[in-house]
């Protein structure tokens, strides 16, 4: 999970966490944007580190590095 939390902070995000299992975390993203806030669930894969931001069909797909760096997953 090291990753995701790398990611929130160099994207200034909190991590709502809703839930997880052996493989998989899931919750909301909570971007500040002013003094309005920008809420977007995601899933994280945790043997993948693969992020997955947003509702169908407007889902983002990102590969997050040991850092949280993250390029985007081409389909």
């Amino acid at each position: 999970m090291g990753p995701l939390v790398y990611y929130c902070r160099w994207q200034g995000a909190k991590l709502r966490l809703r839930g997880r299992d052996d493989r998989f975390v899931w919750g909301q993203l909570v971007f500040s944007e002013g003094e309005k806030e920008r809420i977007e669930p995601f899933r994280f894969d945790g043997f993948t580190f693969e992020l997955t931001i947003g509702e169908e069909p407007d889902q983002r797909r990102l590969r997050l590095d040991d850092m949280g760096v993250s390029s985007p997953i081409e389909e």
